[in-house]
């Protein structure tokens, strides 16, 4: 019941409040002026919206504007800590590069062609080797051909030999040994040069040229050994020496004996203190060759010393170097020469053209074995000389017209004491041997190349070359002279065509201008008088060859020679064999 009646009291206050309060309301709002109201018209549909509302943070910030900074000052004390290491040995590293080519032990060449001429060749040596290396070669070529008109003209050319180096930490050890064997004919005589000659030739010509009667054997043995540095340090000094011993005896009993000593030391030179010269370098060689020659007739001692200095220095595009060749030579008389020495080359224009040089002069003996390689046919009853350059100046130009284009173009002139010519000996019964006449003569040569390298498939090389002899002694004995065997223009022309490195195609040709022998006519007066007699006018010698390699080991190949058949003679009566081939195969193993 109190609850009731405390709800009904309430009530009647809260009532009594309300009604107070909405009359004094009204009162005030009757005591204000009255309001201007405007028109709005709105277009759009009414949008309610709420804005946002932002409460107080619950947790109130202090934004303090005073800065107070600290200035901390603080000291370390270092303390070593004991550690232990163990280092781990670490592989050297290896750069890896283009495989190595792989190399055969041996390789094997051989074949036969046309007037019976069997050939072969064999060469054996060792492996990649740190410590030696080591190698022989053989080599057979002969054949049993013979020149229509003429008598029997077989050869045989034989070759052993054998070689080895020794490889030390800073030096290298060389020797070596070779053996020759090679056999000719004197078939450059004919019958009908004999019919009127009243010395009983003609009728014995048959027996005096059976082939064991005109055979000429040669005999040469050699032995050599060398010891030099391989320092790559260039300024360290570098040395070279060298000690050889030949042998050559014929079938006529003639024999040559030479030993030969030379040494070489050189080195880089240290900066120039004046600055003139970028890299400088000395060079010097000395050398002592002994000579004995013995034939039935007479026997001779010749001994010759030589000692050469250079030095060359080099500056941006221009090097030069200067010295001097002295020579001491003896046999029946004494004599010592001494000729400057210089040359210089200068870079035009960079890899494309450069210029060169030089001033040179030397003395050196004529012997038997630089005589015979040449000239097989000779009558080894000798009188050998010293040769003397008194002086050669030369020079040119060279370089590169592109990548695979260089070229050499030079000019040289030449004084030379005792040079050595062949001529026809007529003293032998049978006109069929050459000897050696000497003059003094001044030579001029032109001499043009151009080579042609594209990679590794076409290879080409042009050669002229153009000589001029001025001779002292041939020109007073006869008014027409020449120098003897020379011709006076040389064009020589070299092609390989590789195709794919399976077919292989090669072509030489040679060109020469006309030269001359020495023969003997008798004058008004019934004197002979030497005169010379064409051998040849100008001529074309070709050759071709080709190899067909079926695989890397395995070959075979086809060359032709004088595919004009030109009977071609390249001393006085001594033609060639025309036409003839050689075929064969090659093996590497």
């Amino acid at each position: 019941m109190k609850y009731i009646h405390m709800q009904k009291f309430l009530k009647t206050i809260l009532f009594t409040a309300f009604f107070i309060t909405a009359h004094c309301f009204a009162g005030f709002i009757k005591a204000q002026e009255p309001l201007d109201f405007e028109e709005i018209k709105v277009i759009a549909p009414y949008e309610p919206a709420i804005s946002d509302a932002f409460k107080i943070a619950d947790n109130p910030v202090i934004e303090d504007t005073v800065q107070i900074s600290k200035d901390l000052v603080y000291d370390i004390t270092p303390v070593k800590l004991k550690t232990k290491f163990d280092v781990q040995p670490i592989d050297a590293a290896r750069m890896r590069g283009e495989p190595l080519t792989r190399l055969y032990r041996g390789y094997v060449k051989g074949g036969f062609g046309t007037q019976s001429t069997p050939y072969g060749e064999a060469f054996f040596n060792s492996l990649r080797s740190n410590e030696y290396a080591y190698g022989m070669r053989l080599k057979h070529l002969s054949s049993a051909g013979k020149v229509k008109g003429f008598p029997h003209s077989g050869y045989s050319d034989n070759l052993v030999e054998v070689f080895g180096s020794r490889f030390f930490r800073d030096h290298i050890l060389d020797a070596g040994i070779d053996y020759e064997r090679n056999v000719v004919h004197f078939y450059g005589t004919q019958k009908d040069d004999f019919l009127n000659y009243d010395n009983g030739i003609y009728e014995d010509f048959e027996e005096l040229t059976i082939k064991d009667s005109i055979r000429q054997r040669y005999h040469y043995f050699s032995a050599n050994t060398g010891f030099r540095n391989n320092t790559m340090d260039s300024l360290k000094l570098s040395y070279d020496f060298d000690l050889n011993y030949n042998f050559l005896k014929d079938n006529y009993d003639a024999t040559q004996q030479n030993i030969s000593f030379s040494s070489t030391f050189q080195r880089q030179l240290p900066p120039d203190p004046m600055e003139f010269a970028e890299k400088q370098h000395f060079k010097l060689n000395a050398h002592a060759d002994f000579y004995n020659n013995q034939s039935p007739l007479n026997s001779v001692t010749s001994n010759i010393f030589g000692i050469r200095p250079r030095l060359s220095s080099s500056f941006k595009d221009f090097e030069f170097y200067v010295g001097f060749n002295a020579a001491f030579k003896t046999d029946s008389i004494t004599y010592f020469r001494i000729h400057p020495v210089a040359g210089t080359e200068v870079n035009l224009i960079d890899g494309t053209l450069a210029a060169y040089g030089y001033l040179t002069g030397g003395v050196e003996r004529h012997n038997l074995y630089d005589f015979y390689p040449e000239n097989p046919f000779l009558n080894t009853e000798l009188e050998y000389r010293f040769r003397n350059m008194k002086s050669e100046i030369g020079g040119g130009f060279k370089g590169s017209i592109s990548s695979f284009v260089s070229y050499n173009i030079s000019v040289r002139n030449s004084t030379i004491e005792n040079y050595a010519f062949f001529v026809t000996d007529f003293d032998t019964d049978l006109n069929n041997k050459l000897t050696v006449v000497y003059d003094d003569v001044r030579l001029f040569n032109f001499r043009a190349e151009i080579f042609l390298q594209i990679a590794e498939r076409i290879n080409i090389r042009f050669a002229s070359n153009y000589y001029e002899y001025t001779l002292d002694n041939e020109i007073i004995t006869s008014e027409d002279w020449e120098a003897w065997h020379i011709p006076t223009t040389r064009l020589d022309l070299s092609v390989r065509y590789n195709i794919r490195d399976k077919i292989i195609l090669t072509a030489d040709a040679f060109a020469r201008n006309s030269w001359y022998g020495r023969v003997f006519e008798e004058d008004e007066k019934g004197m002979l008088q030497p005169q010379k007699k064409e051998i040849h006018g100008f001529h074309v010698d070709t050759n071709f060859g080709v190899e067909y390699r079926y695989t890397k080991l395995l070959s075979v190949f086809l060359n032709f020679n004088n595919v004009q058949n030109q009977p071609l003679e390249r001393w006085l009566n001594y033609p060639s064999q025309r036409f003839n081939f050689l075929g064969g195969v090659t093996y590497s193993f």
